[in-house]
């Protein structure tokens, strides 16, 4: 009796794994991982493998800008990863810039605001322009700042816990769009 019992432990492991697998895939329950996440947006979104990506991945979120050599259009990708029993990053939505633009000026020149659901983050993306140099995110208690290069495009993830202005090199503030997803 113990023999039979001893073939047969093996097999309902087996199927255990089996089952807990595809309950895994069939509930979406497994995503992109982290290693992989520009792998997938290239393949998933057909970026050319020429067009520049920059990117800010936290635990629970991760934002993608691309845009080609030009700079005469550009996209952003955002990915959630879900709380509780899931793996990896799922994507969440997109926008790519209709068209292409005769020069940088037709672009919009402001940072787009992404709020991503139940995330706890916003994502920040912008071809930067007009030069910006900050970010100061207030929180009511103390102020954070992030250094940006004025002269290179971003995608930043800020906690949903505070007011984000952006700043020139001159101290101006730039223009927010809100956008959904």
């Amino acid at each position: 009796m113990k023999k039979e019992t001893l073939k047969i432990l093996p097999l309902i492991f087996i199927a255990l794994i089996l089952f807990v697998g595809g309950f895994l895939l069939l509930t979406g329950g497994v995503g992109v991982p982290r290693s992989r996440l520009e792998e997938d947006l290239r393949t998933s979104q057909n970026i050319p493998d020429d067009w520049t990506v920059t990117s800010s991945v936290s635990d629970s979120a991760a934002v993608f800008l691309y845009y080609p050599p030009a700079q005469n259009r550009y996209g952003w990708s955002i990915y959630i990863n879900h709380p509780g029993f899931s793996f990896g990053y799922f994507f969440r939505g997109s926008l790519v810039a209709a068209g292409i633009h005769d020069n940088k000026e037709e672009l919009p020149a402001a940072v787009e605001q992404i709020p991503i659901g139940n995330s706890g983050e916003i994502a920040y993306v912008s071809l930067n322009l007009t030069g910006i140099v900050r970010a100061e995110i207030d929180n009511g208690a103390d102020t954070q700042t992030i250094t940006l290069d004025e002269s290179k495009p971003f995608a930043i993830l800020v906690p949903d816990a505070g007011f984000v202005t952006f700043y020139d090199k001159e101290g101006n503030p730039a223009e927010i769009l809100s956008r959904q997803i």
